[in-house]
């Protein structure tokens, strides 16, 4: 994993570097002991190849630059520590100390220490080896921010420097340059990186759909009778939380027990009735002409979704009533003086139009209650891909201000629509989500991935590593810690955070999964912002 770091580039970035921030001195002022000089002497000073390495181990990243190692001669390591452990976004390792052990195959060993950061991110313990040979060394991180140790293998200690010169490999030429990205601007930005993976995907379709409240979970609480409304303690406010049972307010009815409103009620009441019972024998049905595959499974969901909606309306239609008939019952002589209205369900007041004392007539809506501790998701499906439902294998959805995706599985699918919205010619399918943490909300606008059951492996990269090139997908591939080879990419499935790519990366590439357009902008001279050292 060691290799030189090439004049060209070093030349690409000063040109860049002096660009972006003017004329730099190389000394302590300037930008401390982290000049050109920190990544290798300089050449007439210092004729040994400058070398650099990257590694990933555990959760630490090491991207070192040093002169070649050389009998009796000091090999300063600028020795650039990231702490890897988020992978939203790499910090740099502010305290610790660095004890660098150079083992030699014999068994022997030498050892030299950074008792703390030269700054904030870079470690320079100083190797000046006694013998000669080919070892390993390892730098080993102590410290309250994190720990760990990097192995670097095949190191080689020269036995003079004309030997350290000869061994120095001749660069192929290459007609493709790196995008720099200094690790000063890393460790500034949302920045981190992820390997390309071979993994399985599978096809998916992606929507829009939104949150609402589950079936029953939702009432208007509405005006049974005509009359005046006296509350029961304080105003009922939204966001309120409620209990079942709990007495929000009373209407006395306009002239007395209103019969014609107990009318209303029993009507309505025998009304769902008669809904509930129609639903249920075409839930019945729905299911026997499923059993002689007559019809498809989307049509006994959406007959059953239509059993629990009429549930829910003769709950509320026989609550209504109920308490009617329980303040009849208990005024005697069958007067009516006072409606009870009451929470039907545990749950939120969504809605309130309650004005104490107020005048309202038969059917008004008072009060909104919400029970969100289970919502539907609603995914919108378009006309042309409801043929891919049938292979559909559960979802996932993201909403505004959570960035991770939430899954749900075909044991939380509640159906298919069977017919299509005129207007945006799509159908509604929707799945139970469990909200009993409250973090959701009914009305929340979702973007909806559905995923199909048909599973390929293929090589895939973080959905965050993707970034638009002229209207065509590139990512960006690290080439060092700080050097990116942008690669113009051709997408394959989509699954979750993972885009598989046909084309254009290879397992095992390191990519740029967060503020990979930072790294876009750095290919402008002009964009790079000011840095800590000159390359």
């Amino acid at each position: 994993m060691t290799r030189r770091y090439t004049g060209w580039m070093l030349a690409l970035v000063s040109a860049l570097a002096l660009a972006a921030c003017g004329t730099h001195s190389h000394g302590e002022a300037g930008h401390g002991e982290h000049g050109h000089g920190e990544h290798g002497p300089e050449p007439a000073e210092d004729p040994r190849p400058d070398l650099s390495v990257t590694l990933y181990q555990g959760p630490l990243e090491l991207f070192m630059e040093y002169p070649a190692f050389v009998v009796g001669a000091e090999s300063p390591l600028i020795a650039h520590f990231t702490d890897t452990r988020d992978p939203e976004a790499f910090h740099p390792i502010v305290r610790g100390q660095i004890t660098a052990t150079l083992r030699f195959k014999d068994g022997s060993q030498e050892v030299f220490k950074a008792e703390k950061p030269l700054r904030d991110g870079i470690f320079k313990p100083i190797v000046k080896p006694t013998k000669a040979g080919e070892g390993t060394l390892t730098l080993s991180l102590t410290g309250d921010q994190v720990q760990g140790s990097v192995e670097v293998e095949g190191v080689i200690v020269h036995p003079n420097t004309q030997a350290a010169v000869a061994a120095e490999p001749e660069e192929a030429p290459t007609a493709e340059q790196p995008v720099p990205y200094l690790k000063e601007q890393q460790w500034k930005t949302q920045y981190a990186t992820a390997p390309a993976e071979t993994r399985p995907l599978r096809a998916s379709v992606r929507v829009f759909g939104e949150l609402r409240a589950a079936a029953g979970r939702e009432v208007d609480l509405s005006a049974p009778v005509s009359g005046r409304v006296e509350v029961a303690g304080v105003l009922p406010r939204v966001g309120q939380a409620v209990k079942r049972g709990e007495l929000f307010l009373t209407i006395a009815p306009a002239g007395g027990a209103g019969g014609a409103d107990r009318s209303a009620l029993e009507l309505e009441e025998r009304r769902a009735r008669a809904e509930l019972g129609l639903a249920e024998r075409e839930h019945k049905r729905a299911q026997d002409l499923f059993a002689s595959q007559a019809v498809a499974e989307r049509q006994v969901d959406a007959a059953r979704v239509a059993v629990e909606m009429a549930e829910a309306r003769l709950r509320t239609a026989t609550a209504q009533l109920g308490a009617l008939r329980s303040v009849q019952s208990n005024q005697g002589g069958g007067r009516a003086t006072a409606f009870d209205l009451r929470a039907p369900f545990d749950g939120v007041i969504a809605r309130s139009t309650v004005m104490r004392g107020g005048f309202v007539a038969a059917g008004t809506p008072l009060l909104a209650i919400v029970d969100s501790s289970e919502l539907s998701l609603v995914a919108h499906v378009p006309e042309q891909d409801l043929a891919a439902m049938a292979d559909l294998d559960g979802a996932g959805f993201r909403v505004d201000g959570q960035a991770a995706e939430r899954m749900v599985g075909m044991d939380q699918h509640l159906g298919l629509a069977p017919t299509l919205d005129p207007a945006t010619r799509t159908a509604a399918l929707s799945f139970a989500v469990d909200n009993a943490a409250g973090d959701l909300r009914p009305g929340q606008a979702a973007r909806v991935t559905l995923y199909r059951k048909a599973a390929t492996d293929g090589v895939a990269v973080p959905r965050e590593a993707i970034v638009d090139d002229n209207g065509v997908p590139a990512v960006f591939v690290m080439d060092g810690g700080e050097g990116f080879f942008k690669r113009r990419i051709v997408l394959g499935a989509r699954d979750g955070e993972f885009t598989g790519v046909l084309s254009g990366v290879q397992a095992g590439d390191r990519v740029v999964s967060r503020g990979a357009y930072e790294v876009k902008l750095s290919t402008t001279a002009g964009a790079i912002p000011a840095h800590g050292h000159q390359h």
